[in-house]
């Protein structure tokens, strides 16, 4: 019985983001514009690396103010971890869809995400994008490596909710 919810947890994970993207951005086509400057492999680490910074700052400030108020409380080891999930999730989804379409980091470096018509993307498709990143590092970071790689320096997860990374 365990075995199987296991199962179900790490499809929903790690497959569900990525084929709900895949059924829901099939049919898009990608604008034919002059040639975008997308950001590169390197250039997105690096906004990678400012962004975790600040995500370990903001979840150390918020854990101790939730340690403070629950401190004799139950409150899990668990509830910390999907906390944490959470954070994350609005940090990078929120600041994606957002008005300015770049995390701090990615401000930072200059980046800006859109989706195929050089749009801002919607808070859906950020979410279908962040949880189709675990696809992309659980296969022995090929979905990553794709950057370096691809025309339109996108990753397996960037392919999957058709957005681009365009440096400015």
């Amino acid at each position: 019985m365990i075995g199987l919810l296991v199962i179900i947890i790490i499809f929903m994970y790690f497959g569900l983001a990525p084929l709900i993207g895949h059924l829901l951005y099939k049919g898009l086509k990608y604008s034919k514009s002059p040639k975008k400057n997308y950001a590169g492999f390197w250039i997105r680490v690096g906004a990678n690396i400012a962004d975790v910074i600040l995500i370990i700052i903001f979840a150390f400030i918020f854990g101790a103010i939730l340690q403070t108020l629950f401190y004799d409380t139950n409150f899990g080891d668990a509830s910390f971890e999907v906390m944490g999930i959470i954070i994350a999730w609005a940090y990078f989804c929120l600041f994606h869809s957002s008005k300015y379409q770049a995390t701090p980091g990615m401000m930072m470096c200059k980046i800006k995400i859109y989706d195929q018509r050089l749009k801002r993307i919607t808070l859906g498709r950020a979410t279908i994008r962040y949880f189709s990143l675990s696809l992309s590092g659980i296969i022995f970071l090929i979905g990553y490596i794709m950057i370096g790689l691809t025309k339109r320096k996108q990753g397996l997860h960037d392919m999957f909710a058709k957005t681009l990374h365009i440096n400015k």
